[in-house]
């Protein structure tokens, strides 16, 4: 089982802000994710939208999910509108992204009780906070050595 994050980045600003972070959750998600927890599920797939100058994405927070019953996988996307990101401090984007993440996930497994998929939440909803509190260590570790 996987879980996995991609991004669609209406800045170029945006791109060089939310890479980095995309490419250590899915790390952290990678080190800290197995399999067991559904029955045929393979994925749960968030997709970054981040609203910027050349794309607005006219929305925030979590819309449009989607269960992709032939590849055994639920999408939603994560939309951050302008105001969101831009100027923020880099510990508030860092606990927003999060918070973000965590509640896509939380309606992801809701949706994979509805399908009669979840096997295993309690070992999947520990590993995902694992991920989480690993990300979130690492980021808040490498922002304080970059101000040194």
């Amino acid at each position: 089982m996987q879980i996995q994050i991609s991004g669609q980045y209406g800045d170029p600003k945006a791109d060089g802000i939310f890479w980095p972070i995309q490419k250590k959750l899915n790390d952290c998600f990678k080190a800290n994710i197995s399999d067991g927890y559904f029955q045929t599920l393979s994925k749960l797939a968030i997709a970054f939208r981040v609203s910027g100058k050349a794309q607005n994405f006219d929305s925030k927070g979590s819309e449009r999910m989607k269960y992709l019953k032939k590849d055994k996988c639920i999408t939603i996307d994560l939309v951050f509108p302008i105001e969101q990101w831009v100027n923020t401090a880099s510990e508030d984007l860092i606990k927003t992204i999060t918070a973000g993440v965590l509640n896509c996930l939380n309606l992801m497994i809701d949706k994979s009780k509805i399908l009669g998929e979840l096997r295993d939440e309690k070992r999947l909803l520990s590993n995902i906070s694992n991920a989480l509190h690993d990300f979130e260590e690492h980021q808040l570790k490498t922002k304080a050595s970059t101000v040194k």
